[in-house]
C-alpha cells in the first residue's frame, strides 16, 4: 500500500512538471503617461527573453493604452515599453506556475525624455507607417511638408496615395471617399473641404481603414458597403485651433484662408472659408470660394453630426489634343483646339442622427440636399483627315448654356437587439428626389472638302429630367452557434423618371429666330424601375477572441434580383412605339474572408455582383445633336448591364523592424456593358455614336507598397508598384448604318514603379525619389498603331531649419517624356522654394515667400486610351508665380478634454 502511494505521488508530480513546462502565459497592462491618467496609443511593448534579450513577444497599445502580448513559456523576461518623445521603461518579469495563464502588469508609466522635449521637433523612432488589424496608421511626423502646408501636401507623400488632377485621393488603387478628424466626420463625403483647409502641422497621425455600414455596426454581419476613409487624429484633442491666411503675388495671385476649430473627446465644431486663385493641379486655370461648417458630437445615448457648405468655381480652359481613331485596317485623324469657361454655385447640406434607445433598440435617420447653378461658353475648332493624312471636314463651333439642379434624399433605420446574443432585426426606408433643366445654345460652321459643301446651323437644346426613388428594407439575423450566424434580407425599391430634351434648330437665316421644336431630333421620355433583392448569407468567426489576435472571418451568400422596367416615349421618333415591359432575374454570389495571423499580418478576399439599369439618357432616341460632326443617339432595347468584382489583399507590419508590406489585386469584367457603336463617314468625318450593349469589357490591377526605416531611424525608404491591363471592346463600322460593324479590342497596359528615401534629424530633412511610368496601347485591327509611351521622374525635396525660427524649403522634378505626339516629348525641370519666418511671443504668426515654376518650364499633358482610339491633351495651367503669405494661428488645445490636470506647455509640438 506504501508503496502504491508513493508511486502515484510520483505520477503526479512528473504529470504536474510536465504540464509547467507546456504552460504557456498571456501579459497584459496599461501603459500612460508621467501623471498615470493619460493613455499612450501606439506605444510599443517588448518582452525580451533573458539572458540574449531576443524578443519573444511583441504588440503595441491601443487608444486605451492596453496591451495584450501573445502567449509565451513561464520563465524570466525583461519588458521594454518605448514611446517617441519619453524614456525607455525596462521592467523586469518574472513568469511563473503560481501566475497561472495570465499576467496583468497593472499601470506601467512613461516618464517625459527632457533631452527630447527641449527640441522644437522630435525626429526619434517614429514608424512610419504600421499596421493594426484593419487600420493602416500613418505618423505625420515621419513626412515632413513645408512650413504653412495644408493636409493635401501631407496626404501626397503617404505610400501608395495617388491625388488626381481632380482632387480624387486613392490608396493602393482605391478611392478614399471620407475624411474624418478623431474619429468624427468632417464635411461628410467633401474631401476637398479637409484638404484645402486643414493645416499638415496640427495632425498627429493619419489612419486608413474601411468605415462599417450602419447595419455592418449593428449587426455585425459584412454587407460589403464599407467606405474607405481617412481618419485623422489630432495631435491635441481639446480646445480651440485655427489658422487665418492672406496672401498676395505677382500676376495678380491671391489666396485667403480662414479657419476656425474647436475639438472635444466628444465633439467637433469647424467653420472653414478659402478664396484664392492658384489652384496648381487639374486642367485649365481655377477661382474658386469656398465656406463651410460642420458639427459632430457624440454622447453615450446621441450621436449627432451634420454640416452645411457653399463653393464656387470658375475654370477657364484652353486645351489642344491630337486624335487618332480605329477604322479596322485603317485609321483617322483630328487636331482640335478649345476655349471655355465654366462657373458653378454649389450649396449642400447634410445632417445624421443616431439615437441608442436602450441597450437593445437604435434608430438613425438622415437628410441631405445639394442646389447648384452653372454657366458656361465654349468655342472650338476641329480638323480631320483621312489615313493619308489628307483634309476631310473643318469645323468651328460655339456654345453657351446654363443649368439648375437640385437633389433630396434622406431615410432612417430601426435596429433591434434580442436577448439572445447575435439576434438582431432591422428595417430601413430612404428617399430621393433630384431635378434638373438645362438650356444649351450652339453655332457651328463646317467646310466639307471631299464634298465639296458647307453647314451652318444654329441650335438651342433645352432639356429637363427628375426622377423619384424609393426604397424599404428588413433583415434577420439568427445566430446557429458559438462560430456561426445566419443573416437574411429582403429589399423592394421603385424609381420613376423623366427625361426630355427639346432641340430648336433652323439652317435657314432668315428663319434662326422662329424656331419650334425639331419632332425628329427631340425626345421625352418616361421610365419606371421595380428591383427587388433577396439575399441570404452565412457568416463564420472562428477568431480566438475580440482583439482579432488570430483566426478566420468570412461571410457567404447569394442574391437574387428581379427587375422590371417600362419605358413610354411622348415626343420623339419613338412616339407610340412603347417597348413591352422588360424583366430581367440577376442572381449574384457574395464572398468575404479575411484571415488574421496576427493583429499586424492579415489577409483577405472580397467578391460582389452588381446589376445597373441603363441610365435615363442612354435609353433615348436622341442623346446629343448639336455637333453635325458627333451625334449621339441612345437605345430604347438596352439591357442591364452586371459587373463581377473581385479583390484580394495582403498586409503584414513589424513592430520590431518597423517594416510593413501591403500588396492588393483586382479583377472585375461587365457583362452586357454598355458602350458606343460608331459609324464613320469618310466623305465628311462625321461620326455617328448609337448605344449598344457589348460583352468584352475587363480589367486587372495590382498595386504594393513596402516601408522600412534602417538602423538608426533617421533614414527610410520605400518603394512601390501599381500596375493595370484594360481590355476595352467597341464596335466601328464605316460609310454604313452599322449593320456590319466591325468589333475593336484596345489593349491597355499600364505600371508605375515609384522609390523613394528620406533622411530626417532636428535641423534637416531630405528626401529623393523616383517615378517610372510605362503605358502600352494595342489595337487588334490597327497593328501600325500600337503606343507607347515612358515617363521618366526623378526629383527630391529639403527642408532646413535655421535659426531664429527660419526654415528653408525647395523641391526639384525633372520629367522625361517619351513616345507622345507632337513636340509633347518635351522634357520638364521643375524648382520650387520657399522661406518663412516665424515670430511673436508663442511663434504663432508666420510670414513666407513661396516661388513656383522657377525655371518657367512646366506644362501639362495627358493620355486617354479607348477601344477605339488615343487621344493625347495638353491645356493651360497655372504657371511660374510668387507669392507672400501672412499666417496667424490660435491654438488652446490640450491632451484631452476631461484630463484637466495635465496640459502640455504650448511651445512644445511633439511631432
Amino acid at each position: 500500500m506504501k508503496s502504491a502511494i508513493i508511486t502515484s505521488l510520483l505520477l503526479m508530480l512528473m504529470f504536474g512538471n510536465v504540464m509547467a513546462q507546456k504552460r504557456t502565459i498571456t501579459v497584459t497592462g496599461k501603459v500612460t503617461e508621467q501623471n498615470g491618467e493619460i493613455p499612450v496609443e501606439a506605444a510599443t511593448v517588448q518582452l525580451l527573453a533573458l539572458p540574449d534579450s531576443s524578443q519573444a513577444a511583441g504588440n503595441t497599445t491601443n487608444k486605451d493604452g492596453h496591451f495584450s502580448l501573445p502567449r509565451v513559456k513561464a520563465g524570466n523576461y525583461l519588458l521594454k515599453v518605448s514611446f517617441i518623445g519619453y524614456t525607455t521603461l525596462y521592467k523586469p518579469v518574472s513568469l511563473t506556475d503560481k501566475s497561472g495563464t495570465h499576467k496583468d502588469l497593472g499601470n506601467l508609466t512613461l516618464q517625459t525624455d527632457a533631452v527630447l522635449l527641449s527640441e522644437t521637433v522630435i525626429t526619434a523612432e517614429a514608424p512610419p507607417v504600421v499596421v493594426n488589424a484593419d487600420t493602416t496608421e500613418y505618423n505625420a511626423s515621419a513626412y515632413r511638408v513645408a512650413a504653412g502646408d495644408m493636409l493635401e501636401e501631407l496626404v501626397k507623400q503617404l505610400p501608395g496615395v495617388e491625388v488626381d488632377e481632380d482632387g480624387k485621393i486613392t490608396l493602393n488603387g482605391e478611392e478614399i471617399k471620407k475624411i474624418m478628424v478623431n474619429g468624427k466626420e468632417f464635411f461628410g463625403n467633401d474631401t476637398e473641404m479637409s484638404m484645402k483647409n486643414l493645416p499638415a502641422d496640427a495632425i498627429k497621425k493619419l489612419k486608413a481603414y474601411k468605415e462599417k455600414s450602419d447595419k455592418e455596426r449593428m449587426t455585425g454581419i459584412k454587407d460589403g458597403n464599407e467606405t474607405p476613409v481617412l481618419d485623422l487624429t489630432l495631435k491635441k484633442n481639446s480646445g480651440w485651433m485655427g489658422n487665418l491666411i492672406g496672401g498676395y503675388g505677382t500676376k495678380d495671385r491671391y489666396e485667403g484662408n480662414a479657419n476656425i476649430n474647436h475639438f472635444t473627446d466628444d465633439m467637433n465644431l469647424s467653420f472653414v472659408g478659402a478664396a484664392n486663385n492658384t489652384r496648381r493641379q487639374g486642367n485649365g486655370q481655377r477661382t474658386q470660394q469656398n465656406a463651410g461648417v460642420t458639427y459632430a458630437k457624440k454622447s453615450k445615448e446621441l450621436d449627432i453630426r451634420g454640416n452645411v457648405n457653399y463653393r464656387h468655381n470658375v475654370n477657364e480652359t484652353s486645351t489642344e489634343t491630337s486624335s487618332e481613331t480605329f477604322l479596322g485596317d485603317e485609321s483617322t485623324y483630328a487636331n482640335r483646339r478649345s476655349d471655355s469657361e465654366n462657373g458653378n454655385h454649389s450649396l449642400n447640406g447634410n445632417t445624421w442622427m443616431e439615437w441608442r434607445a436602450d441597450s437593445l433598440n437604435t434608430i438613425n435617420a438622415y437628410l441631405n440636399m445639394n442646389y447648384s447653378q452653372s454657366d458656361s461658353w465654349r468655342e472650338n475648332w476641329n480638323k480631320t483627315s483621312d489615313n493619308n493624312h489628307d483634309d476631310i471636314s473643318e469645323t468651328t463651333s460655339s456654345s453657351t448654356g446654363n443649368s439648375q439642379s437640385y437633389n433630396l434624399n434622406g431615410g432612417g433605420a430601426f435596429y433591434h437587439r434580442f436577448r439572445k446574443a447575435g439576434r438582431n432585426l432591422h428595417m430601413s426606408f430612404s428617399f430621393s428626389h433630384n431635378n434638373n433643366d438645362r438650356d444649351n445654345y450652339n453655332r457651328s460652321f463646317s467646310q466639307f472638302f471631299v464634298q465639296d459643301s458647307i453647314s451652318d446651323i444654329d441650335r438651342n437644346t433645352r432639356g429637363k429630367s427628375n426622377s423619384t426613388n424609393w426604397n424599404i428594407s428588413v433583415g434577420y439575423i439568427e445566430p446557429l452557434s458559438k462560430h456561426y450566424r445566419l443573416s437574411m434580407n429582403y429589399s423592394f425599391s421603385n424609381s420613376r423618371s423623366l427625361s426630355q430634351s427639346l432641340v430648336y434648330d433652323s439652317i435657314n437665316y432668315a428663319d434662326r429666330f422662329n424656331y419650334d421644336y425639331n419632332e425628329e431630333l427631340s425626345s421625352k421620355v418616361n421610365n419606371k424601375y421595380a428591383n427587388h433583392n433577396i439575399n441570404l448569407s452565412i457568416q463564420g468567426d472562428h477568431t480566438q477572441n475580440d482583439t482579432l489576435q488570430k483566426g478566420l472571418i468570412y461571410n457567404v451568400g447569394i442574391s437574387l434580383n428581379p427587375q422590371s422596367s417600362t419605358s413610354r416615349t411622348s415626343i420623339g421618333p419613338n412616339t407610340g412605339k412603347d417597348l413591352p415591359r422588360q424583366n430581367v432575374l440577376n442572381w449574384s454570389p457574395t464572398l468575404s474572408a479575411d484571415y488574421y495571423f496576427s493583429r499586424r499580418e492579415r489577409i483577405n478576399l472580397r467578391y460582389n455582383g452588381r446589376s445597373n439599369a441603363p441610365d435615363i439618357e442612354d435609353l433615348q432616341e436622341v442623346i446629343d445633336v448639336t455637333n453635325p460632326l458627333s451625334l449621339r443617339y441612345g437605345n430604347p432595347n438596352l439591357k442591364p448591364s452586371f459587373t463581377n468584382n473581385l479583390n484580394a489583399s495582403y498586409e503584414r507590419y513589424s513592430t520590431t523592424t518597423m517594416r510593413s508590406f501591403r500588396i492588393r489585386m483586382t479583377f472585375n469584367n461587365t457583362l452586357n456593358s454598355i458602350a458606343d457603336r460608331m459609324t464613320y463617314d469618310k466623305t465628311n468625318g462625321a461620326r455617328t455614336y448609337h448605344k449598344v450593349n457589348i460583352n468584352g469589357n475587363w480589367r486587372t490591377s495590382l498595386n504594393s507598397s513596402f516601408d522600412t526605416p534602417l538602423k538608426n531611424k533617421k533614414f527610410n525608404l520605400s518603394a512601390g508598384i501599381n500596375t493595370s491591363y484594360n481590355n476595352q471592346v467597341g464596335y466601328i463600322s464605316v460609310n454604313n448604318k452599322g449593320a456590319d460593324a466591325e468589333l475593336s479590342t484596345t489593349r491597355n497596359f499600364t505600371s508605375t514603379e515609384r522609390f523613394r528615401a528620406s533622411y530626417r534629424s532636428d535641423k534637416l530633412d531630405i528626401a529623393l525619389d523616383g517615378n517610372f511610368r510605362y503605358n502600352k496601347a494595342e489595337n487588334a485591327k490597327q497593328q501600325n498603331s500600337n503606343r507607347e509611351t515612358f515617363d521618366y521622374t526623378l526629383g527630391g525635396n529639403t527642408h532646413i531649419r535655421l535659426p531664429w525660427d527660419i526654415e528653408l524649403s525647395t523641391d526639384l522634378r525633372w520629367h522625361i517624356r517619351e513616345g507622345y505626339s507632337g513636340n509633347a516629348n518635351r522634357d520638364e525641370l521643375l524648382w520650387n522654394a520657399q522661406i518663412s519666418k516665424r515670430f511673436l511671443k508663442r511663434k504663432q504668426a508666420m510670414i513666407r515667400l513661396r516661388v513656383f515654376d522657377i525655371l518657367q518650364q512646366q506644362s501639362n499633358q495627358s493620355r486617354s486610351i479607348s477601344a477605339n482610339g488615343i487621344t493625347d491633351t495638353r491645356s493651360n495651367m497655372l504657371t511660374s508665380y510668387c507669392i507672400v503669405n501672412f499666417t496667424y494661428r490660435f491654438n488652446t488645445l490640450s491632451g484631452g478634454g476631461r484630463r484637466g490636470k495635465h496640459t502640455r506647455k504650448a511651445n512644445r509640438h511633439i511631432y
